[in-house]
């Protein structure tokens, strides 16, 4: 047992989170005390002491505690003492703090790049990536309209549930789906009666899950339509965006439906084309399924197709991924989002392997480095980025783009400068309050059929979007 006395601080949290990217939850304590002068011999084998006169600041002790924690492991993490979800958000309060007004982006992102490497010991490559990341949404995408908002749809059902996955998807009958879109169409009614009184508009939609595409033609219909007619959306106006999700799922007559309603942003979702791979992490399909939905989606003729692949599946090389990447380039795939393996605490690989994300961070390492090799020579181009818990080596989910097709949505949801009105099992929405750059959560139950036992209580937690009024997130 490492045990790290810090003296000054009240709170643990951000020094702990620093410490488990290294160490399990059993081999570390944070102690923090208020005791300036101790004599750090007084404090036993394995000991340390951080910030004994009491005058540092939080970074600065973070720093010191990441070297100690290197030395004792003899790890590094690529994104140094960040252990948040946003690092893009935290570079643009940066640029915005070092900027003068009259800088050209190459000069905000010079500034940038220095101080959060000083700040924080974010590797090189990390750096890179973040910087590009910047660039982009610097030339490409406008500030948020404050009177603009997103939506999001939750269909919480998925055929089956993957190894690594801990979300709040379910394999339901057909009767407690229809039941299920039943109240949905009745939240979509709901909650867009409320938002024509606002006089709001809206920026995107995003129907998610699970796997939107288990719900038949008829039902993806009836969803869309009461979409565009509640919150008086013309088709092709706004992003609209369906993820498809499960090449299992896509067939000729559900992406007609999609497509004959305006839609022509889509998601089909391998996340591996080794069927070895599919077979562990309980997908119900193989890869030629894959390339049939590719086809079907090309037949239809949608714009966009968004593909998602996962570095660092079980059993898999750095080739196999790198072959799963080419093929999903080949297949036309304009937005490819690439994420690194979270183990969650839910999930069925957790419980099996608990330092799998530990154990496997060199080979994902190679994974990313060798795949954003290949996404750049194709004309591909990183535009959103966020992390999580948890993730193999410290790494990250970067969302890559042919230009110009990036996903607004996306964007806006990491930024957190946009409320997200979430609908539907699972969802959870935030309202942006501009005024004090804050933000609140507005969440519904996960399990769909609580949603549905509870579904009076939930539809009057909508009104929280537009009264302000988040009592019950306080509970």
């Amino acid at each position: 047992m490492y045990r790290f006395y810090i003296n000054g601080i009240k709170n643990e949290y951000h020094f702990a989170e620093l410490c488990r990217l290294f160490m399990d939850d059993h081999q570390f304590e944070v102690i923090p005390f208020n005791s300036p002068g101790i004599n750090s011999s007084l404090l036993g084998e394995n000991s340390y002491l951080f910030n004994s006169s009491g005058s540092q600041g939080r970074e600065e002790i973070k720093r010191k505690l990441y070297w100690v924690l290197s030395d004792i492991t003899g790890a590094e993490m690529p994104w140094g003492t960040l252990t948040g979800v946003r690092p893009l958000k935290l570079a643009f309060q940066i640029a915005l703090s070092l900027s003068s007004g009259d800088e050209t982006t190459d000069q905000k992102i010079g500034k940038t790049r220095a101080e959060m490497k000083d700040m924080y010991l974010i590797s090189d490559s990390k750096l890179d990536l973040l910087m590009d990341i910047l660039r982009y949404q610097l030339d490409n995408v406008p500030a948020p309209d404050t009177c603009e908002d997103s939506l999001y749809v939750g269909i919480p059902f998925c055929p089956t549930r993957c190894s690594y996955c801990s979300f709040a998807s379910n394999i339901g009958t057909a009767g407690e789906i229809e039941t299920y879109l039943d109240n949905l169409i009745r939240e979509i009614e709901y909650t867009g009666s409320k938002y024509k009184q606002a006089g709001r508009k809206l920026e995107s939609v995003y129907i998610g899950g699970g796997t939107p595409t288990t719900l038949n033609p008829e039902q993806l219909e009836r969803l869309i339509t009461s979409v565009y007619h509640n919150f008086r959306i013309e088709p092709g106006s706004i992003e609209f965006t369906v993820e498809a999700g499960r090449p299992d799922t896509i067939t000729q007559e559900k992406m007609d439906v999609i497509k004959s309603l305006g839609i022509d942003r889509i998601s089909i979702n391998p996340q591996s084309m080794k069927k070895r791979t599919m077979e562990l992490i309980g997908r119900s399909h193989g890869p030629e399924q894959i390339r049939e939905a590719f086809k079907i989606a090309e037949k239809t003729g949608f714009k966009t197709i968004n593909s998602d692949l996962i570095a660092g599946l079980p059993e898999e090389t750095a080739e196999d991924f790198t072959r799963s990447l080419q093929e999903i380039i080949e297949l036309g795939a304009s937005n490819i989002t690439i994420h690194t393996l979270s183990v969650k605490h839910g999930s069925r690989l957790k419980q099996q392997d608990p330092e799998y994300f530990r154990e496997k961070g060199r080979l994902v390492t190679s994974m990313l480095e060798k795949g954003s090799r290949m996404l750049y020579d194709s004309g591909y181009l990183p535009y959103y980025i966020y992390r999580q818990k948890h993730q193999t080596g410290g790494h990250e989910n970067v969302g890559w783009c042919k230009p110009g097709t990036h996903s607004i949505y996306n964007i806006r949801i990491m930024e957190e400068k946009q409320t997200i009105i979430a609908l539907g099992a699972g969802a959870i929405g935030k309202i942006y309050f501009p005024e004090r750059d804050g933000l609140e959560r507005v969440a519904n139950v996960s399990n769909f059929r609580i949603y549905t036992e509870r579904f009076e209580e939930i539809l009057k937690r909508k009104d929280q979007y537009f009264t302000g009024t988040h009592d019950s997130d306080k509970k």
